[in-house]
């Protein structure tokens, strides 16, 4: 894997908190050719993010966590087609998890992305369930569908990067994910409501422990999961000023992070939402 450096100067030497004093070498986990594609197409394939230990590491704890929550699974999956069961808050209610804060391979892309004032805006999971009479998947959908229209002279236009990191292989039994190539740049019409293919979508596939990084507007949809268990992880960076998902729903009041966040440097607490912005 090619790697390069990125020297960020920030205008903020006035926030007495930045302990950065303005300045950041990100050590970005991809070459210079592939975050153009990436700007371009809107979606990036990582495989072997995770390997071995580190893969059984976490499907162990997703494991752990289905098993806890396992009434809301049921409630989410019984009996009726949908996205199947979907934890959220995961570094709150796993150690294994919160050691995915800073996670080079994937942070620094965001970074180099966005520039180095981002914040994780959630870790959440999908579990999806075999079944041919209700297979769960997902229609074509966006996740940060606010776009004005007509569109101000200072419209901000939102960006995200969805890191869906899969622990089990991502082929036709487990269900792979369809993208349309640039539909995050179409500001004037939305996704499709809809499971049906698209002119011009792209099948990816990739094994357990890649991942496929999107930007948050790339018209996407997950097919049927048809004879095997798949389990995703979904890692979503934003600017360090956008506010938590209003679909996370309440965080842990036990959760691992306010402890962490004690004793935590900048760098965590702008990820985890605190600071990394005026």
């Amino acid at each position: 894997m090619q790697t390069h450096t990125i020297h960020y100067e920030v205008l903020n030497n006035h926030n007495p908190d930045t302990e950065t004093g303005g300045g950041w070498e990100v050590e970005v986990h991809a070459a210079a050719e592939e975050l153009q594609a990436f700007a371009r197409c809107g979606y990036l394939v990582r495989e072997g993010l995770f390997e071995g230990e580190a893969l059984r590491r976490l499907r162990d704890a997703l494991d752990r966590l289905e098993e806890r929550e396992r009434e809301k699974r049921d409630r989410a999956t019984a009996g009726k087609q949908s996205w199947g069961f979907i934890p959220r808050h995961l570094m709150d209610k796993d150690e294994v998890f919160l050691e995915l804060l800073k996670f080079r391979p994937l942070l620094s892309i965001a970074q180099a992305m966005m520039g180095p004032l981002v914040r994780l805006r959630g870790l959440s999971a999908r579990i999806s369930y075999p079944g041919r009479e209700h297979p769960h998947q997902t229609p074509w959908h966006q996740h940060l569908r606010v776009i004005s229209d007509p569109r101000p002279p200072w419209f901000s236009q939102p960006h995200c990067i969805d890191c869906l990191v899969y622990l089990d292989d991502l082929n036709d039994d487990t269900g792979a994910v369809a993208v349309v190539p640039e539909s995050h740049t179409w500001l004037d019409r939305p996704s499709p409501r809809s499971y049906e293919p698209v002119t011009g979508e792209v099948e990816l596939r990739v094994r357990a422990g890649g991942a496929v990084l999107i930007h948050g507007n790339l018209w996407h949809r997950a097919l049927p999961t048809l004879k095997a268990k798949r389990r995703m992880l979904i890692l979503s960076y934003t600017p360090s000023w956008m506010r938590a998902s209003p679909h996370s729903g309440p965080q842990p009041e036990d959760g691992l992070t306010r402890r962490f966040l004690e004793d935590a440097d900048f760098e965590a607490r702008m990820l985890l939402g605190v600071g990394g912005y005026t």
